[in-house]
């Protein structure tokens, strides 16, 4: 039964001093008995308390031995086990020896850490998004006049915020393709009209944080265009480009937004929520600049974003 099984199998002494590996070479690789200082040798520096008051209760109740901790195996590298000794005595006697098994449950403890960071990560992007939902229903029903309007602004905001969920959500919020943010960003007259959009860029990726600070952005240059400049009237466009370039000796994305051919524009007495979203928010969320004109022309936005070094996370 010992040589058929993958478990580390072991025997001790009475007061485990000694240790013997009589079977288990898939863990630990060899049999044979360890010296007193086994549980430096053995076991992992952050578990040794753990074993060692496990060991004491044990001997103290004369009842089963258990511990869940990390043991050394034949390549240097730390496995966990879940470990049970069952003290061996003739009736009536004293404990003369234990007799164990430790198994390994390493691919087990990998995944409930990594549910644990699912969970964590979880709750923290709720919390995010909530904090960002709250934070638009506040400016964009602020001091307004118009309810209903005030209404169907929020719901597009929400809308907009929905879609670039759905783009992370296809890459496992690891990422996000900045064109899908840009394209999605725009959709609505993209499908209908894409003669009226000059896109262009390299492949970026971008992390979920200015993946969602991007997209509340263009979505509030592309309400605005609909509503008042370039996409209001025919035969208006609208230029998409950007880029990475040096800035300041950092790895940087230059996105510009250009609006052409349609009615004059005359820039706002007030900056509303959007101008403020799109300038403070994206230069707190992305770290950059933002350069937000209402020229005669047309409107023009240059956001200036440092990016992390390709393979770092940001």
């Amino acid at each position: 039964m010992v040589d058929a099984t993958s478990d580390l199998v072991y025997r001790t002494n009475h007061d485990w001093s000694e240790v013997d590996i009589v079977g288990g070479s898939l863990l630990f690789g060899r049999h044979g008995s360890l010296t007193p200082d086994w549980l430096d040798v053995l076991i992992h520096p952050d578990d040794r308390d753990l074993v060692a008051e496990a060991i004491t209760r044990a001997r103290a109740t004369q009842t089963p031995f258990s511990a869940e901790h990390r043991i050394r195996s034949e390549d240097g590298s730390w496995a966990w086990v879940s470990s049970r000794a069952v003290p061996i005595r003739p009736i009536g006697g004293d404990v003369t020896e234990w007799f164990g098994a430790a198994t390994d449950i390493t691919a087990r403890r990998l995944h409930e850490e990594h549910q644990r960071l699912l969970l964590n990560e979880l709750n923290h992007r709720v919390k995010n998004t909530l904090a960002i939902v709250q934070s638009l229903a506040l400016q964009t029903l602020r001091g307004a006049e118009d309810t209903g309007a005030a209404c169907d602004r929020f719901e597009a905001r929400l809308h907009a915020l929905a879609l670039a969920h759905d783009v992370l959500t296809r890459q496992q919020w690891e990422h996000a393709p900045l064109g899908d943010i840009v394209r999605t960003a725009i959709a609505p007259s993209l499908v209908a009209d894409p003669e009226r959009f000059d896109i262009e860029g390299p492949e970026m990726q971008l992390d979920p944080q200015r993946a969602l600070a991007l997209s509340m952005a263009l979505h509030e240059l592309f309400t605005n265009a609909m509503k008042y400049g370039a996409l209001s009237t025919r035969p208006g466009r609208v230029r998409i480009h950007w880029r990475a370039e040096a800035v300041q000796g950092r790895r940087s994305l230059v996105l510009s937004w250009e609006e052409m051919d349609g009615p004059q524009v005359h820039a706002p007495e007030h900056r509303g929520f959007g101008s403020r979203l799109i300038e403070r928010g994206l230069r707190h969320d992305l770290g950059g600049d933002v350069a937000l004109d209402f020229n005669t022309a047309g409107v023009t936005c240059r956001i200036t974003a440092p990016m992390p070094d390709p393979g770092v996370a940001a």
